[in-house]
């Protein structure tokens, strides 16, 4: 930032004069306006050439045309001559022999007198006389045995005077033209005669333009039939390739109109007027290099720079006159305005008395510090209440013009710095009320997660218990299960004796005290199957809803335990009177048997239960340790949330200090109530 600062100052050093910018600008304004009015000019000059040659060109070529077509016409009125000599009469000629004139010569010989004389005094290549087929009747200088098939489809076509297109006969350059013979008003012959190219050369090479300007002849085809080269014309060059391959030329040329254009040709601009040779299917093209012209437009652009060279010295001259005045107060003003951008707003400005723009720069100059010393004195005294915590201040000088905005956003501000204060002052109440029940809500927080760790260690001990009293259980369930057993097998051996007892009447008396210790052995079972049914119940009730079935269990073993203590009670009441109904012992025993076999049978289904008994406790033992290990991850949360209550507690006291250091911070603002701008 201080390199930008120090690079800004050292720039505002003028590096140029305000004369060297004044004459520099103005003169580089002048030269590109002298440019661009030069350009105009021979732009300008350009096309007015262009347009006067070409409208110039137009109606030479037009008379150029009317001369070579006056040419031809004389050429063809010498064909008619010939065709219309009377000694070209046709006598008719039978069986291959001439019929005699008046004066004793034949038809041949007056032909032959008629060309031979027109041979020697014009200008011939040969002349020759055709039948209606076009084939040879009589010639000189070796005519060819026939026509060309387009030469005499246009004499057939024309019936009158026809000039050939080409131009090129035998190899040689000439003018082939042919006209009828006429016998009562019908077409008997054909009289064509091949004229020398000089006559035709001449007429070309007569029309001279500027230094380099040449005519030449094109027929409807595009190929050239008449040029001063005429190898060109032997050659069969085309007016396209002439034209550098300006097709609308050639198209312009061909179709028989009389206009001017121009084209390139290796690299040459060519100006070119064309107009069409009447009575022949020729157009003569008139064509004058551009360059030839450009001398009178150099000449006059030298003069014009010349002209301008002698204004821009003047105007030089003036201009600097002009900037010496503007420069030196201009310099003044500038110099002052350096100072005041370095911070000097004490030093006068020089004023001017010029009566123009400058007095009043000067002037304003002069207003504009003033009203900045002003306004910046009171914009620091309102930033310096702001500094000293002092938010009710207000600007004092009145702002005039755009630096009213500077007034409005000064007011702008404080307004702004009163309602944040005023914010942060609520927002830092509501914090220190938020942290203080934050605090409140972290010590009970740290209670419950306090209680929720001493209700979970109690269950787990509690489920210890629980399971420490199944293990009894399932201890008593097998201590149940044999004994069972137990009675299951007395009870056969029971069944055994009772199928003797008809054939050992004599010894029941014997064996009623072992009946009768079986029947305490009975006893004591059922009562120890009670006890354990009992326990049964009070487990049941501990588990709740999960120990239901094992009640009922419980409850079926209390009532079969029951049934056994009286069926055994009723052995030892048998047992105690056999002695008195011995006498009866046979009809009694049919009874004993049968209570020994539902004996057997109760026995059997205490069997079963046991076996249920026994699952059931399997099954409480399983549940009780997936309990235990949930309780334990419940009690490992509990510890991690009771942990996390401290911090929180912990945290809370910080934010409390916090909230009390930033109301003291914002109790150093004077805010007034009500603020506007």
């Amino acid at each position: 930032m201080v390199t930008k600062q120090s690079d800004f100052r050292s720039g505002r050093k003028a590096r140029r004069s305000l004369n060297g910018r004044i004459l520099r600008n103005t003169t580089l304004n002048i030269l590109i306006l002298v440019a661009v009015c030069c350009a105009i000019m021979v732009l300008s000059m350009q096309s007015l050439t262009n347009s006067i040659l070409l409208d110039s060109l137009q109606p030479m070529a037009r008379q150029s045309a009317k001369t070579v077509e006056a040419n031809i016409h004389m050429l063809a009125d010498r064909m008619m001559m010939i065709a219309g000599d009377s000694r070209m009469s046709i006598v008719e000629i039978g069986d291959g022999v001439a019929d005699h004139t008046s004066d004793g010569e034949t038809a041949e010989d007056n032909w032959t007198v008629v060309l031979t004389e027109a041979d020697e005094i014009y200008e011939f290549h040969t002349i020759a006389l055709y039948d209606l087929n076009g084939k040879l009747v009589q010639g000189i200088d070796d005519p060819p045995e026939s026509l060309e098939d387009a030469f005499l489809k246009l004499l057939q076509e024309t019936d009158n005077l026809t000039t050939y297109t080409s131009t090129i006969f035998q190899d040689k350059l000439g003018i082939t033209m042919g006209a009828p013979v006429k016998e009562n008003g019908e077409t008997a012959y054909y009289v064509v005669g091949v004229y020398k190219y000089d006559v035709l050369n001449d007429v070309l090479s007569s029309i001279n333009l500027g230094k380099n300007g040449m005519a030449y002849m094109v027929n409807r085809e595009g190929i050239v039939t008449g040029h001063p080269e005429q190898a060109i014309v032997t050659a069969k060059s085309t007016l396209l390739e002439l034209s550098g391959g300006n097709e609308d030329a050639i198209k312009s040329v061909t179709t028989g109109e009389t206009g001017s254009t121009e084209f390139v040709i290796e690299g040459q601009q060519m100006l070119v007027a064309f107009s069409p040779i009447r009575g022949t299917q020729w157009a003569l093209v008139i064509q004058v290099p551009k360059s030839d012209y450009n001398n009178l437009i150099n000449r006059a652009m030298m003069v014009a720079g010349i002209c301008t060279l002698v204004v821009l010295v003047i105007s030089i001259l003036v201009i600097l006159r002009m900037a010496s005045s503007i420069s030196k107060p201009v310099k003044n003003v500038t110099n002052r305005m350096v100072s005041l951008s370095d911070g000097d707003l004490h030093t006068e400005v020089k004023s001017i008395r010029s009566g123009d723009e400058l007095e009043i720069m000067t002037r304003t100059l002069a207003d504009t510090v003033e009203s900045v010393n002003r306004y910046i004195s009171d914009i620091r005294q309102v930033l310096s209440g702001v500094a000293d915590g002092n938010l009710q201040i207000e600007p004092q000088v009145e702002y005039k013009g755009d630096f009213t905005l500077i007034r409005n956003s000064l007011g702008t501000i404080l307004q702004s710095m009163n309602q944040t204060i005023t914010g942060f002052r609520a927002a830092a109440n509501r914090l220190a009320d938020m942290a203080e029940e934050l605090s409140g809500q972290s010590g009970q927080l740290h209670q419950a997660s306090l209680e929720q760790n001493q209700a979970t260690e109690a269950l787990v001990d509690e489920v210890a218990h629980v399971k420490n009293q199944l293990i009894g259980v399932t201890k008593s369930s097998d201590q149940t299960h044999t004994m069972t057993n137990e009675i299951t097998r007395k009870v056969e051996e029971a069944n055994s004796q009772m199928e003797d007892l008809s054939n050992a009447m004599n010894d029941i008396s014997a064996n009623a005290r072992e009946i009768t210790s079986i029947a305490k052995a009975i006893d004591d079972i059922a009562f120890q199957t009670s006890i354990l049914a009992l326990n049964a119940s009070v487990e049941a009730a501990h588990a709740g809803s999960a120990g239901k079935g094992f009640a009922v269990v419980a409850e079926e073993v209390k009532e079969l335990a029951n049934k056994s203590a009286q069926a055994a009670q009723s052995a030892v009441e048998i047992v105690t009177n056999t002695r008195s109904v011995i006498q009866t012992g046979v009809e009694l025993n049919a009874s004993t048997a049968e209570s020994l076999r539902s004996i057997y049978g109760v026995s059997t289904e205490i069997s079963e239960i046991s076996d249920q008994l026994v699952a059931a406790v399997q099954g409480q033992e399983e549940a009780l340790s997936s309990m235990e290990e949930r309780i334990a991850t419940i009690s490992a949360i509990a510890d991690r949330n009771l942990q996390n209550a401290g911090g929180t507690s912990h945290s809370s006291g910080l934010l409390a200090k916090e909230a009390e250091e930033l109301q003291a911070q914002i109790k150093k603002f004077a805010v007034k109530e009500g603020y506007h701008k």
